[in-house]
């Protein structure tokens, strides 16, 4: 049996030597290479996917939001309109003053097109003075 030439990505490395390779392909261009560019960038681009997934899905609920607001160059203001909640609800959450709730989780992980649960893991909420 032959051995594959190109293998989903497991690791940094691999993931450097791919994208090596790509630029060596799209550098020297010719038509016989489009399979291999192509599934080289499919294999890069997931591997890209699962990584930028898993650095999301490491952060809490609130340093999650934040991060997702100044990605996508949003406002609290502007999610809270989007979502139907109010601007001081988005606010009291960034604060650590007030939980995710479901309904919320399921708004947020629709908007930015993540799975709901990356919402609703547990946080410490900060206790009023």
């Amino acid at each position: 049996m032959e051995k594959l030439k190109h293998t989903i990505i497991k690791d940094d490395r691999q993931y450097n030597v791919y994208c090596d390779q790509l630029k060596k392909l799209t550098d020297n261009y010719s038509a016989q290479y489009d399979d291999e560019i192509e599934l080289l960038s499919f294999l890069i681009q997931k591997y890209n996917e699962e990584q930028t997934e898993k650095y999301l899905l490491s952060l809490n609920p609130v340093e999650l939001l934040a991060d997702l607001l100044s990605k996508n160059n949003l406002s609290q203001k502007e999610l809270a309109l989007r979502i139907g909640i109010s601007p001081q609800l988005v606010n009291d959450i960034t604060k650590y003053r007030r939980e995710i709730t479901k309904q919320i989780a399921l708004k947020l992980g629709t908007e930015f097109k993540l799975n709901y649960y990356a919402f609703l893991k547990p946080y410490e909420l900060k206790k009023a003075s």
